[in-house]
């Protein structure tokens, strides 16, 4: 799991684990103070290479970056 937003009382984790099948991703909260704290599924899916490329490329245009640089490149000057 890779947090991916957190702050003192809540953090959100993402996890891409393949499978025979595809791509099974896994989108979870956590809530440390809570009186029991334990990681809470709030999506899980399994996707096929296509479907999980088509993902990262609406993730890339929402972050403006050209459709060929994957979203944790940096583009070198």
């Amino acid at each position: 799991m890779q947090v991916i937003q957190s702050n003192p009382s809540w953090q959100l984790a993402a996890s891409v684990t393949p499978t025979p099948h595809g791509h099974h991703l896994i989108i979870s909260s956590f809530v440390p103070t809570a009186r029991r704290p334990e990681h809470q599924v709030k999506f899980s899916g399994t996707f096929s290479d296509a479907e999980l490329r088509h993902l990262a490329e609406i993730v890339t245009r929402a972050l403006g970056l050209p459709e060929n640089q994957p979203a944790n490149e940096t583009k070198s000057v």
